[in-house]
């Protein structure tokens, strides 16, 4: 009976290793293939089969190749700015039909009904040959009168020749007001204009006027 017992043990314990033995012949078979299909796919795979990457693959554009195209683009952009300046310039001459000799204008609201608008800015005084003490003198072909007018002419940009019904009344004992028309009697102005003691006179604000207001001293 103890014979039987340890030769069914020697058994088991061989079937056992037995059994160990296979398994790890087949886990040693299957890595050795698995290896062997390993170096078949590196050694017989083409350069040719890899798929390029488009990311990599795609050319860096040469700008060297079209310089006229960016060059039209700054053109383009160089007229468009050119034409709105230009745009924005007549627009600015349109408001007071001449350009008025001095670019720093300042635009004045105004409550009266007939003025379109006003504007001011730093004008320098008439260079004059008078004297003080200074008396204004109505006569047209005055000394006075010339520089009046010449300051009228330094606010609006109207010639004095081009001064159509030139009305002018005193506004002080050294200040006056000439309103007048364009040649073309489309634009109306008032001009303030002040003497400064020994400057000469000096305009002080324009009004545009929607109508020459003074039309009835003419008739």
């Amino acid at each position: 009976m103890d014979n039987e017992q340890r030769s069914y043990s020697r058994l088991n314990r061989f079937e056992k290793r037995r059994k160990n033995t296979k398994w790890l012949s087949i886990f040693m078979i299957i890595g050795i293939i698995l290896i062997v299909i390993f170096v078949a796919i590196l050694v017989f795979s083409s350069p040719d089969d890899v798929q390029p990457d488009p990311d990599l693959e795609s050319p860096t554009p040469d700008l060297e190749d079209e310089p006229d195209q960016e060059i039209e683009a700054d053109e383009d952009f160089t007229n468009d700015d050119k034409n709105g300046a230009e745009e924005e310039d007549d627009s600015d001459n349109h408001l007071t039909g001449q350009e008025p000799n001095n670019s720093e204008i300042e635009y004045i609201d105004s409550d009266e009904e007939n003025v379109e608008f006003s504007y001011k800015s730093t004008w320098p005084s008439i260079q004059t040959k008078q004297t003080e003490p200074h008396e204004i003198t109505w006569e047209q072909t005055s000394q006075d009168w010339q520089e009046m007018m010449k300051a009228a002419e330094l606010a609006t940009g109207v010639p004095v020749d081009e001064m159509y019904y030139l009305w002018v009344s005193g506004n002080g004992p050294q200040s006056v007001i000439a309103t007048f028309s364009n040649s073309a009697m489309d634009e109306h102005f008032r001009v303030y204009i002040t003497w400064i003691e020994y400057q000469g006179w000096q305009p002080e604000r324009v009004d545009m006027l929607y109508a020459h207001d003074q039309m009835h001293n003419f008739n």
